[in-house]
């Protein structure tokens, strides 16, 4: 049973080639396409009546919906990017639009000034201070300044018979004066904070002394003399 079917092919598919083999021109094959060849000498094909055949590539074309246009330039997948006419123009207008540099954006933020305070109030002269607790002291110092930072040098009286060499340091905020006053030789500190003004400064003040608890009182102080 095979063996008949497949004869059966064999001589059908010799019919097929006979008839398109009589369609060829064979006296002058030349003058024939391809696509003639395989339409027949009457350019019959399948679905199209005899002698309305266009031919495989006007077949093609006006699949495309444009005569003689090749239908393997037309765009697949989506339109194509402004101003390109095939995939490949598009293709290499977007590698371009990537390649392109983009301007550096000057960074135009002003930058952060430090804030500032207050003038800082000028504390550098000849000072005399008294300090009163229970027992009232006094001194007497010459003041430098260096910005806020405040030094100097001078005497203290620990009492009506006793005057020993002092050394101050400290700071000044604004007008706010904080001053360590320490005393050589019997070594005591009195932590003074005062508010300048004018020519005068109060405040208070604590006294520290190794031998003893700490005391406080008041201190007031008076500038003689400025010194630039």
């Amino acid at each position: 049973m095979r063996i008949k079917i497949l004869i059966v092919l064999s001589l059908f598919l010799l019919a097929f080639f006979a008839i398109n083999a009589c369609s060829v021109n064979w006296d002058d094959p030349e003058s024939q396409t391809a696509d003639e060849m395989f339409a027949g000498e009457s350019g019959a094909s399948a679905g199209w009546p005899a002698g309305e055949y266009p031919g495989p590539q006007a077949s093609r074309a006006a699949q495309a919906g444009q005569e003689n246009k090749a239908i393997i330039d037309l765009p697949v997948g989506g339109t194509l990017s402004s101003g390109a006419t095939n995939p490949h123009q598009a293709r290499s207008e977007e590698t371009n639009q990537i390649n392109t540099p983009q301007p550096v954006v000057a960074n135009t933020t002003a930058p952060v000034q430090p804030t500032t305070s207050s003038d800082t109030t000028s504390v550098s002269g000849s000072w005399s201070l008294e300090l009163n607790d229970s027992v009232s002291r006094t001194a007497a110092l010459t003041l430098f300044q260096n910005g806020d930072a405040v030094y100097g040098t001078g005497s203290i009286n620990l009492d009506a018979n006793t005057t020993m060499i002092a050394a101050a340091f400290g700071t000044i905020t604004g007008d706010r004066l904080n001053l360590d006053l320490v005393s050589l030789g019997k070594v005591n500190l009195y932590r003074i904070s005062m508010t300048v003004n004018g020519d005068s400064a109060t405040g208070s003040y604590t006294a520290f002394n190794p031998s003893s608890a700490s005391t406080t009182g008041t201190a007031n102080g008076v500038i003689s003399a400025h010194s630039s």
